[in-house]
């Protein structure tokens, strides 16, 4: 993270590409992409809203949805993610959203502990963002200040056109109404299902390599988080990966700078 403030966000790897055009294809396969003319910040974030309950409208009439869009604040420090997919899963006759992750692979192998370990992580903290939005007030103003948005300002003729077109509602015409809007969809949804499920494909045919179903550890998830965010709120240092992940350096864009991989390659001689 550190290479990539200072030196900025390296190029997409091949098999990032094809991940992001297999996640899109899931999209299509249940939503329809519209073109919009977005003139604003809060035109940007009114569409992530839209998305978000029309995406929960999917999910609570068809049973499930994807690339659900999920913004709240966690430890003081806003967090912004996409869900890949949701279904509306039946428990003893309780219906429950189950958060799935879905993961391509370059190669027929399962994944390392440590991509496991990343990956329950993510799915981990869509789940905290989710139960916390559905239990909690979303916290309006703090979001309006964070993001420098202007809550009263007219959204833009497209945004308020596809919003009607969305069929949730004719009278908003700023981010203030669709924030009620949301606010009332939150409210309206159960707290997220576990387990927690995350899918493997093969890039290649996207055959599925397997399923993994694990449960929300709040306690480890909330410890992880936080060490996360002492770096990101400037509170340590950055750190090196630690063994088990040195792996990862013969991939990295960053390798021929980083001391780490100095190191390692003394110690190989």
């Amino acid at each position: 993270m550190e290479f990539m403030l200072i030196r900025g966000r390296p190029e997409k790897t091949a098999a990032m590409k094809v991940g992001s055009a297999r996640h899109t294809e899931l999209e299509t396969e249940v939503l329809v992409r519209v073109e919009l003319d977005i003139r604003s910040k809060e035109d940007s974030w009114a569409v992530r809203l839209v998305n978000f309950i029309v995406g929960v409208n999917q999910l609570l009439f068809d049973g499930m949805t994807r690339e659900l869009p999920v913004v709240g604040l966690v430890e003081g420090v806003w967090l912004i993610g996409i869900i890949d997919e949701v279904r509306m899963s039946e428990q003893s006759g309780m219906k429950q959203p189950l958060l799935v992750d879905t993961k391509t692979r370059s190669r027929a192998a399962p994944p390392s502990e440590p991509q496991k370990r990343n990956a329950r992580l993510q799915l981990m903290c869509y789940k905290f963002l989710w139960d916390n939005i559905v239990t909690s007030e979303f916290p309006s103003s703090s979001f309006f200040q964070y993001f420098g948005l202007r809550p009263q300002r007219s959204l833009s003729k497209d945004i308020r056109k596809h919003i009607v077109d969305s069929g949730i509602g004719k009278k908003v015409q700023s981010l203030n109404d669709l924030i009620k809007l949301y606010r009332s969809t939150c409210k309206s949804l159960p707290l997220a299902h576990t387990p927690l499920l995350i899918r493997y494909e093969l890039q290649a045919d996207r055959s599925l390599l397997g399923e993994e179903e694990f449960s929300f550890d709040k306690s480890w998830m909330e410890n992880r988080l936080r060490w996360h965010l002492q770096y990101w709120l400037g509170k340590r240092a950055a750190d090196f990966v630690p063994e088990d992940e040195c792996w990862k350096c013969q991939h990295c864009s960053f390798s021929a700078v980083c001391p780490k991989v100095k190191l390692l390659s003394q110690e190989e001689e």
